[in-house]
């Protein structure tokens, strides 16, 4: 089994992350202070959707360049980019001397609407771009279509611009509704041109990663994506949105008469109501945007995000009693400066996540943890409760000294944004509070502590974290996992363990300890053997439980969960194949 300590985890899984208030240098806001974040990109700015090639966003303009060597386009927000190799794109600040288009007079167009153009070098050649795009190799006579084939898209449609190569009549290139496409045989085959390119727009954020799925949002053409655990190449198409959250209004989950809205006159305003819509009050301020694409809010701390054409705000306030507005901060680092499209907390409020303009999303944490930290499990960073020797996070704090019932308890890892420790394994339940001290005084947070309190590790991007039982590599999530397969999974908040074990040190690499509680796991739905459950070992605070495939699995997702002591832990999702043997 693979060792890999509690520090190595804490880098994989974790964000490293700095909060400050810095002075802005001219960068054109009406704000004169930004909160500095370290963000982490989400995926990159493209999608598979069974096309030639990866997808991207509409595309204003593409030329060659009068040497026919170089491609030359202009994105909607104006900016420019050439290529020189057709893979790699790099902005340009002045548009160079490009190859033009000469229109084509035909007797007949192949759809009403079409623009038809000379192919350079054949005068027999023309192309018509209008929905579709076409090719005729007789003066215009019949026409043939080159990005549809029966019901299927080859590369999108609306063609919003053509270039052909002066030096070759079939090097052309397309620009549709799904981005931009280059063809070497005059439109027979097709390849995507569009990675690289900062073109997509994700307009809504839907859900979070969890239990297996990952980050969920809506495409600017109305389709859902994913960006699948442990992707590396594109978001993939999960069909048309059914009911998508409404970006102008947040309401609170638990208290629903609390809500935010955002009404639009001269600018956006945002406003607040505490009984359910009988009163309002507004809270727009110092905001120096003018749209809002989006809001989300923490009513614990009173937090509440916008989304604006500016990028991202962000204000302290209450959700819960009257108060006056508070100023809003913009929220910086190394977030790149384009317009915000929406954002989004998750579940528990710890990690904050933006679309932004072109860029794809990005995430970082929370910041109104710093003012208001959270318990939480360390697992998938949402569930709260608590087992002996199960790994924590507080969220929002870095924390000098932890206790629990008079006892230290081990600090594994600490950072401005997180501080994780470890449950003693022999832990006294209930124990009601940990005390916790971060410097400046100390403080009281609730726990829930049970015999046991399962939690599947999953990764930032809602991996799960499972092990082959064989090589003790970690299995790659967007790999199919073969029936017979033996599999470790990692948890925490499986309890005591024999022989006794203290926290804070990894377990033995022979004989690890045991644990005491049964252990059951499910598949879904249908018991799995288990072979053996005990402490990971290498690892700080992590239990392996060993399992085998059963030999019947159908391809696709399976749901998997472990029980322990009639606690069941959070639901993953596995890919599965069968077994080929």
């Amino acid at each position: 089994m693979c060792r890999i300590d509690t520090l190595m985890w804490t880098k994989r899984r974790g964000l490293i992350l700095t909060l400050g208030l810095i002075t802005l240098a001219a960068t054109g806001y009406a704000q004169g202070y930004e909160f500095a974040l370290n963000w982490r990109a989400i995926g990159t700015t493209v999608v598979y959707n069974s096309r030639a090639g990866f997808s991207s966003g509409p595309v204003a303009g593409a030329w060659f360049g009068v040497d026919g060597r170089s491609v030359e386009i202009q994105l909607r927000n104006g900016k420019l980019y050439r290529t020189e190799d057709f893979e790699n794109w790099q902005p340009v600040a002045t548009a160079a001397a490009r190859a033009g288009l000469s229109a084509k007079i035909v007797n007949t167009l192949p759809e009403p609407g079409a623009k038809a153009f000379a192919s350079p070098g054949n005068g027999y050649r023309a192309y018509a771009a209008g929905q579709w795009l076409w090719r005729s190799d007789d003066g215009g006579r019949h026409w043939t279509n080159l990005i549809a084939a029966g019901d299927t898209q080859l590369i999108g449609k609306n063609v919003q611009a053509l270039a052909i190569s002066p030096l070759d009549p079939d090097r052309v290139i397309a620009a549709t509704n799904e981005g931009l496409w280059l063809s070497s045989d005059g439109g027979g085959a097709w390849i995507s041109l569009n990675p690289g390119l900062p073109n997509l727009r994700l307009t809504r954020l839907v859900a979070a990663p969890q239990g297996g799925r990952g980050l969920v949002a809506e495409w600017e053409n109305g389709e859902l994506v994913e960006w699948l655990p442990g992707a590396k190449a594109a978001w993939v198409t999960r069909g048309e949105a059914a009911t998508v959250r409404n970006p102008s209004k947040w309401v609170d989950g638990e208290r629903p008469e609390i809500q935010l809205e955002i009404r639009v006159t001269d600018r956006a305003h945002v406003y607040r109501t505490r009984n359910g819509g009988t009163q309002w009050d507004e809270l727009t301020s110092d905001l120096p945007a003018q749209q809002i694409t989006g809001i989300s809010a923490d009513r614990a701390s009173g937090a509440i995000y916008l989304a604006t054409e500016r990028g991202v705000y962000y204000t302290l306030n209450s959700l819960e009693t009257a108060s006056g507005p508070t100023s809003w901060i913009r929220l910086g680092g190394n977030l790149p400066k384009e317009a915000a499209l929406d954002v989004m907390l998750n579940e528990g409020g710890n990690f904050l996540y933006v679309s932004l303009m072109g860029e794809g999303v990005f995430l970082t944490y929370a910041p109104h943890r710093r003012r208001s930290p959270a318990l939480i499990s360390a697992g998938d960073m949402n569930s709260r409760g608590a087992a002996p020797g199960g790994l924590m996070s507080i969220m929002g704090a870095k924390l000098t000294d932890v206790q629990l019932s008079g006892r230290k308890v081990p600090i594994l890892s600490a950072t401005a944004d997180e501080t994780q420790v470890q449950i003693p394994y022999d832990a006294e339940i209930p124990s009601p509070t940990l005390e916790v001290n971060t410097g400046s005084g100390p403080q009281r947070m609730d726990l829930e502590l049970s015999e046991t309190a399962p939690v599947i590790f999953t990764d930032r991007d809602g991996a799960p974290l499972l092990l082959d039982a064989e090589s003790g590599e970690l299995l790659d999530p967007t790999l199919a996992l073969k029936a017979g397969m033996k599999v470790q999974i990692l948890l925490t908040g499986l309890g005591k363990v024999e022989p006794a074990w203290p926290a804070g040190v990894p377990a033995p690499a022979q004989n690890a300890p045991k644990v005491v509680a049964p252990v059951r796991v499910w598949l879904n739905g249908v018991t799995l053997e288990v072979s053996r459950a005990e402490l990971a070992a290498g690892y700080v605070g992590f239990y392996a439980v060993e399992t085998k495939l059963p030999p019947v699995v159908d391809e696709g997702y399976a749901v998997l969960r472990v029980e322990a002591s009639g606690r069941y832990s959070n639901s993953i999702r596995i890919r599965t194949a069968l077994d080929s043997h």
